[in-house]
């Protein structure tokens, strides 16, 4: 495949980059660690005029505790999330999460911005942060916004973002006392993209779940949140969750070369109730 000529510019500012973005338009593409983009252009897939490189641009890459939530930069590496202490201490679903995406030399290079702006419905971390309930803090350069992940994943590879905005930094709640968390995919081989992935978060009491949340992906154009799920295993005990979960609703999994409609279902709701055992031990565990 020949790669259409482009041009090539580095922001060395989010502000920078934004303004990069507004004066070229739609034929512009921000690029950070370029593990999701480059792969599409090589493919033909998008034929961007120009890059703007965010690689080197001053911006939030950390993570800071603020009022029982974390303030993540979008700058920052996938193999730095996994491995920051704070994240692992206080969202360990979301460590867990980051360690399924692609492989390590992916990682080191792959950006938490980058990979949700991509907003792939089989990727880890939107299903993540969906799941959690995160915000995203956008910017154009002049003025900034708020968007729930469960708005801004719109549909295959698009997102709420204008096309001069940019994602700051990723607000996502600590896990708080009494709560568990299970995160499992399915790929075809240690890597890939998940062919299913569920995540889930339980809240339990007298070994009882009190309030949970599930989301799934990679069975639909955006991560689904199961809320039939969600109320069904409402006062279950540890060994109901296969009983009380029924098939996924609202879901639209895609037949390809990976698995058939069928097998996605199927696998939706396993992972689903796997996810949910995992969720109460950890949660028994820490009581």
């Amino acid at each position: 495949m020949f790669v259409r000529p482009f041009r090539y510019e580095r922001a060395e500012s989010l502000h920078d980059a934004c303004a990069m973005l507004r004066a070229h338009g739609d034929g512009a593409k921000a690029i950070a660690g370029g593990q999701s983009l480059l792969p599409m252009v090589n493919l033909g897939l998008v034929e961007p005029e120009v890059l703007v490189d965010l690689s080197r641009a001053n911006g939030p890459r950390g993570v800071v505790q603020d009022d029982g939530h974390l303030r993540i930069g979008a700058l920052m590496r996938h193999r730095e999330l996994e491995r920051d202490g704070l994240v692992i201490e206080h969202q360990p679903l979301l460590a867990e999460a980051v360690r399924h995406v692609g492989s390590a030399r992916i990682r080191v290079r792959g950006t938490l911005g980058g990979s949700l702006a991509h907003s792939d419905p089989a990727a880890e971390l939107p299903l993540a942060m969906t799941l959690l309930g995160a915000e995203y803090e956008v910017t154009n350069g002049e003025s900034q916004r708020t968007v729930l992940a469960g708005e801004f994943h719109l549909s295959y590879f698009t997102t709420a973002l204008e096309e001069d905005e940019l994602l700051l930094e990723v607000r996502v709640p600590k896990l708080g006392p009494g709560w568990g968390w299970g995160f499992v995919e399915v790929s075809r081989r240690p890597g890939d993209f998940a062919l299913v992935a569920a995540g889930a978060l339980v809240r339990v009491a007298r070994a009882e779940i009190v309030e949970a949340r599930v989301a799934v992906g990679g069975v639909a154009e955006r991560p689904v949140r199961a809320a039939a799920v969600e109320m069904a295993v409402a006062g279950a005990g540890p060994g109901e969750l296969d009983r009380r979960v029924a098939p996924i609703e609202g879901i639209e999994p895609v037949a390809d070369t990976g698995a058939t409609q069928e097998h996605r279902r199927h696998l939706a709701r396993v992972l689903v109730v796997r996810a949910l055992e995992d969720a109460v031990a950890r949660a028994e565990e820490a009581a």
